[in-house]
């Protein structure tokens, strides 16, 4: 993956938008989603709205804004590394797409802070949940692509890509900190292991 040039101009918009993330997240944790405007976080973070609105189109988007780079970092490890296609083995491309995940990880910029907040505003909000699972349902479609640009047979592709995104989910549930994530995470994918058993 080419990176653009890290020109003035790009490393003002990088810290303009992290100021962004980091004033609505600190919003958020004071005073709930629903009780925090734009303008407060455009306000906190020292920008105008219109600077908000060239980032992110509304603040529900600003709890994913690094979603879209970290599937790409995904889509691009399964791509690239997958060795000897998966062809019609579900094991393997759900492997697949598990190792993409811990080697786009560092990619997803969101803080044990930043994701204990977000752990929190999931479980109390209704629309945030839909809109999570919204961007989860478009990184299976976008994995299952990559898998079958790597030689994954489509329909294994599309289960694995959705399975994983199942394992995600159930650790979301379950996990009662942003700590016990990765455990809960282990969890979910031993237990598929014992369907074949």
């Amino acid at each position: 993956m080419q990176h653009p040039p890290d020109t003035l101009h790009a490393r003002k918009r990088r810290k303009a938008r992290a100021m962004i993330v980091s004033a609505a997240f600190q919003l958020f944790s004071e005073h709930g989603f629903d009780n925090v405007t734009v303008a407060a976080i455009a306000e906190r973070a020292e920008v105008g709205r219109t600077t908000f609105f060239r980032y992110f189109g509304d603040k529900q988007q600003v709890l994913f804004a690094d979603d879209a780079a970290e599937v790409d970092h995904m889509c691009a490890y399964v791509r690239d590394k997958a060795g000897r296609p998966p062809g019609t083995d579900l094991a393997a491309a759900i492997g697949l797409i598990r190792e993409a995940g811990a080697v786009a990880r560092p990619y997803a910029s969101l803080s044990p802070a930043h994701s204990a907040v977000l752990v929190r505003l999931l479980r109390e909000s209704v629309d945030l949940r839909s809109r999570y699972l919204l961007t989860r349902q478009q990184r299976a479609l976008r994995l299952a692509g990559a898998l079958v640009e790597a030689g994954t047979e489509e329909s294994t592709a599309v289960l694995a890509a959705h399975t994983a995104m199942a394992c995600e989910l159930t650790a979301m549930k379950l996990a009662d900190s942003p700590d016990a994530f990765p455990h809960r995470m282990d969890e979910a994918h031993r237990m598929l292991r014992t369907l074949g058993s």
